[in-house]
């Protein structure tokens, strides 16, 4: 049986993992040829596509199996590796802007709490660790077709005045990674990014809609910001629309 979580925190598995993230996605969601990595990246040339998954097959993150190749466990665990505002802007960012612009294309909502620093501190550390190891579950339930989707939960103390609704979502965002580079302030903010594929989309736009209900119970207030979202991701599928 496989382990429940691979760790990789080295400068080149972070690397390898950026670059072939479809493929990661799609064999965490089961075994998969060649052919249907290549398809995950978007990729005509095969070429290409193996080289790609070469690297990760180095690191460790995606394991061969005869003709076929699986995920190392059921969970990947990563450190990013390079300067917070890549990261984000090549995975975050796309995900909330599209939320912002058009929150039609999935859930999205905006919640202001009155945690103190304490709680804050507590709600970041445990990274809404539930509804993560439900959505997990929920990848894996046996499917003839999965859609790609991405998941992000962020969250900071810096809360930003009122503005209009897309216009603060991003605001939200630039606080929350300045606050998680801040020393004495960073472990008030949080950030959780998933990418994904559902048999039942639904189902897991349902668990995240549940999470932010579930948080719009407490005490409103001014003194913290969360943000939950959730649309289909076309990236993965070679569909930038």
């Amino acid at each position: 049986m496989s382990p429940e979580v691979a760790k990789f925190h080295s400068e080149t598995g972070w690397d390898a993992l950026s670059d072939g993230l479809p493929m990661v996605v799609r064999v965490m969601s089961g075994p998969a040829s060649l052919d249907e990595l290549a398809e995950a990246m978007g990729e005509r040339d095969l070429v290409v596509a193996q080289r790609k998954l070469r690297r990760l097959i180095r690191e460790g993150i995606i394991v061969e199996s005869g003709e076929r190749y699986e995920a190392p466990a059921r969970l990947i665990d990563t450190d990013r590796q390079e300067g917070l505002l890549t990261s984000i802007a090549r995975l975050v960012m796309p995900t909330v802007t599209r939320l912002a612009n058009d929150p039609s294309v999935g859930y999205v909502a905006q919640i202001d709490l009155d945690m103190d620093e304490a709680e804050q501190e507590a709600f970041c550390a445990a990274y809404e660790q539930d509804l993560v190891e439900a959505l997990n579950e929920a990848s894996e339930v046996p499917a003839d077709e999965r859609h790609a989707c991405s998941w992000v939960i962020f969250g900071t103390s810096d809360v930003p005045p009122n503005l209009p609704p897309q216009q603060r979502l991003l605001e939200t965002l630039k606080r929350c990674a300045l606050q998680r580079s801040t020393p004495g302030v960073a472990s008030r903010a949080m950030l959780r990014y998933s990418e994904g594929r559902y048999g039942s989309p639904a189902t897991a736009e349902s668990l995240i809609r549940g999470a932010a209900e579930k948080m719009k119970q407490r005490a409103a207030g001014r003194r913290y910001t969360l943000v939950y979202g959730f649309c289909a991701n076309g990236r993965i599928d070679g569909d930038e629309r």
